[in-house]
């Protein structure tokens, strides 16, 4: 299969900030940041998840962007304009077909997350 590619969005504008993030996670006790997720998963799971995490970092980080989103996206989630490639800050395509060849190739979704410098899966 030919390598990942990737499409990173744009900085925006009043993104969140670090110190105030740093104190909120402080607060609730965490061990490790986590401030790049891979979303190794396509579909509804995909969209709900991010808008869960999203709401869930408004609530109790002060900022929706306080994690930020790379999806694995497949040519077919390309074509599709999938909404989850669309929630996400950023995607690394992947090779399409069966999920053998992307969403459950352990193999690939370690290689993307390590190139992307994802804190968590």
């Amino acid at each position: 299969p030919k390598p990942p590619t990737s499409s990173a969005a744009a900085p925006r504008p009043g993104g969140p900030d670090s110190a105030a993030i740093k104190a909120a996670l402080e607060r609730l006790g965490a061990k490790r940041i986590v401030r790049k997720l891979l979303i190794a998963n396509n579909g509804m799971a995909a969209t709900k998840a991010m808008l869960s995490i999203r709401q869930w970092a408004y609530t109790e980080l002060g900022h929706e962007k306080a994690i930020e989103f790379v999806a694995m996206a497949t040519p077919e989630d390309l074509n599709a304009n999938a909404e989850f490639v669309r929630l996400a800050d950023s995607f690394v395509e992947v090779p399409g077909g069966p999920n053998r060849n992307n969403y459950a190739n352990v193999p690939l979704i370690v290689e993307v997350a390590k190139a992307v410098g994802a804190d968590a899966v």
